[in-house]
């Protein structure tokens, strides 16, 4: 039996084979960024806007400081306006007054401590007058007698600023005559000098010692009327030295002058400066306009 071989396939042909489709894998998605927007023309600004911000803040700035400075101008004591703008004779009597009234005040004070009644009210021939410390008519319609003391800081403050104008408005005019009479009781200078002023006296220039006095004050008791400082007031007045040293090393005058201290203390008076006015009595440093009524009521009595 002859054996039946199998046939050995024939191999396809190219025609015959199916071609195989072949897929390729999907590329992978790559990511998509937006695309850059391109600048839009509205959008391009100015220079000058880079320094609106900077403008701002300096205006902030200045505006605080504008309202921190009205601020203390508006706190702040206004300051005084300058002397040159002022007459100078109203910034002297403004001074002159408000000193015045403030030794007043003290004077008011020390009254009310001592309890003291005040002198009263006398006629004017309760004054014995001497003709030396007199100035003006001694018929004058209006007599005026000053008690005080050359160490008196408050009398010496009459001398500068009241007494000119008595003597120039008043005196001058001879409206009033002025007495001045020793009231000394604030130490040995206070009778030094007030016997010094009497023995000048006796050469006819008591006014123009007593001025001296009260320009040269210093202090109580402090020497500015030891008695080589008396004399040396003297010769600078061309006084008869040989006279006036004697006088005022020795006890001449003192009867007066504790003669008139003793007569203040009869009619009340316990302070310096006490003044009376046809013997009414006005007690203290009294300011200019203050001393005018006063004598201007007794011109019309």
């Amino acid at each position: 039996m002859s054996e039946e071989m199998n046939p050995t396939p024939e191999a396809p042909t190219e025609s015959q084979v199916k071609p195989v489709a072949t897929v390729t894998p999907p590329e992978p998605e790559a990511e998509t960024l937006p695309p850059p927007s391109a600048p839009a023309a509205a959008e391009s600004k100015p220079a000058w806007r880079m320094f609106v911000a900077p403008a701002w803040f300096l205006l902030g700035v200045l505006v605080g400081l504008g309202a921190f400075f009205a601020l203390t101008q508006l706190t702040a004591k206004p300051a005084p306006p300058p002397a040159a703008t002022l007459d100078e004779a109203t910034i002297k009597k403004a001074a002159r007054e408000g000193l015045i009234e403030a030794i007043q005040q003290l004077q008011a004070q020390s009254q009310q401590g001592q309890g003291s009644q005040g002198p009263r009210t006398v006629d004017n021939n309760a004054f014995k007058v001497r003709a030396a410390n007199r100035l003006g008519n001694a018929n004058a319609r209006v007599m005026i007698v000053e008690y005080a003391d050359f160490q008196c800081p408050f009398c010496g403050r009459h001398h500068q600023a009241v007494a000119p104008m008595l003597i120039k408005e008043y005196v001058g005019t001879g409206k009033a005559t002025y007495v001045y009479k020793h009231m000394a009781f604030l130490g040995n200078e206070s009778v030094w000098a007030a016997v010094a002023a009497e023995c000048a006296a006796d050469q006819g220039k008591f006014w123009q010692y007593h001025d001296s006095l009260f320009d040269h004050q210093n202090g109580e008791n402090q020497g500015a009327f030891a008695k080589d400082k008396l004399i040396a007031f003297g010769k600078a007045l061309d006084l008869e030295m040989t006279k006036f040293e004697k006088c005022v090393t020795g006890d001449e005058t003192l009867a007066r002058v504790q003669a008139d201290t003793q007569e203040a203390q009869a009619n009340g008076v316990s302070s310096t400066p006490t003044f009376f006015v046809n013997g009414k009595p006005l007690v203290g440093l009294t300011s200019p306009d203050e001393f005018k009524q006063v004598i201007d009521q007794a011109l019309n009595q």
